[in-house]
C-alpha cells in the first residue's frame, strides 16, 4: 500500500514540476516580447544600426496583424 502511495506522489510532484515549466515558459516568452523587442529594436537605433532595426520592425508589425488573422482569431 506504501508503494502505490510513493508512486502516486511521485507522479504528482512530476506533473507539477511540469506545469511549473510550462508555466515559467509561458511568462518568460510574455515578458521578453513586451520587453525584450522593444528594447532591442532602441539598442539598434542607439547603435546606428537602423539598417538592421527598420526590416526587424517590419517584420514585427507585420507578423503582430497578420498571424491572429491567419490563425481566426
Amino acid at each position: 500500500m506504501i508503494t502505490l502511495f510513493a508512486i502516486g506522489i511521485l507522479i504528482l510532484v512530476l506533473k507539477l514540476v511540469r506545469f511549473a515549466l510550462k508555466a515559467t515558459f509561458g511568462i518568460a516568452k510574455g515578458i521578453l516580447f513586451v520587453v525584450g523587442i522593444p528594447v532591442l529594436l532602441i539598442g539598434l537605433f542607439a547603435a546606428g544600426l537602423t539598417v538592421l532595426a527598420v526590416p526587424l520592425l517590419l517584420f514585427g508589425l507585420l507578423t503582430a496583424f497578420l498571424l491572429p488573422v491567419r490563425k481566426g482569431i
